[in-house]
């Protein structure tokens, strides 16, 4: 993969500094921002990714920051940088939230931040499709229900914290494969003021109506989404351990 390198003292150039001020060049706000860089002791970015801004490759665009590939000494990590035009001034709770998390293992762990920037572990993911298409053998099952299993635990933690990740119903982008085991991402519109819809809302991209459900329902062996649409607004209705209990004992997976 080619890639192009940028220390924090060159950032301030084409075509570097719209990266830092994305959508629109800013010499003022770039000046801070190479600041915020060096505060967080990062080292260069990395620009590789599938996504592109320009003709830099960066690891994602979203509607409130831009992630980069960042080295900061000897390790590689995902740096997300506020867009400009973003809907909040500072990521202060996305990494109060991220951080609460983190604290019950969901979610790749925060290194650092400043007011526009978020240093975080870098995860060398797959989606979830690809990593399901790519799966042969026998034991093919067994590792679909271990992956649903564990990223339905990290859902229920979430509910039971009382955080509503927010984005679970486009869980192709908020969830990823890496490091053998399914990854919760980007907690920019979470929330603590709503009722908590995690477990529901993964389960329902994934099972009943997503567009990965039919290849998940055929590799499980589910035929029947009326019993398991009952279970999932039983648990909707009550969040409780006995409701998720019995979602996880439907699709087989209390062993898993």
């Amino acid at each position: 993969m080619l890639s192009e390198r940028a220390r924090p003292q060159d950032l301030s150039r084409t075509p570097y500094i719209l990266i830092l001020t994305y959508p629109k060049i800013s010499l003022r706000q770039a000046k801070s921002r190479i600041k915020q860089v060096q505060r967080l002791g990062v080292d260069e970015l990395v620009f590789e990714g599938h996504a592109r801004v320009g003709s830099l490759g960066i690891l994602g665009l979203g509607t409130v920051g831009i992630v980069v590939k960042a080295r900061a000494g000897d390790r590689l990590c995902a740096l997300k940088i506020r867009r400009t035009d973003a809907n909040r001034p500072d990521m202060e709770e996305e990494v109060r939230l991220a951080t609460l998390a983190n604290r019950v293992g969901v979610g790749p762990e925060i290194y650092g931040h400043t007011e526009d920037m978020i240093l975080m572990k870098l995860l060398e993911s797959q989606e979830i499709v690809d990593w399901l298409r790519g799966l042969r053998g026998k034991g093919r099952r067994d590792q679909v229900r271990q992956m649903l299993h564990s990223l339905l635990n990290q859902c229920r933690t979430l509910d039971i914290m009382g955080i509503d990740h927010g984005q679970l119903s486009n869980l192709r982008k908020h969830a990823v494969i890496a490091e053998g085991k399914p990854w919760i991402i980007d907690f920019e519109s979470a929330g603590t003021e709503r009722r908590p819809k995690n477990v529901t809302t993964a389960a329902q991209y994934l099972l009943v109506g997503g567009g990965l459900s039919p290849l998940m329902r055929r590799t499980l062996g589910v035929r029947d989404t009326e019993n398991l649409k009952r279970l999932l607004g039983e648990y909707k209705r009550d969040l409780s351990d006995y409701s998720y209990s019995k979602i996880l004992e439907y699709l087989k997976l209390a062993t898993a």
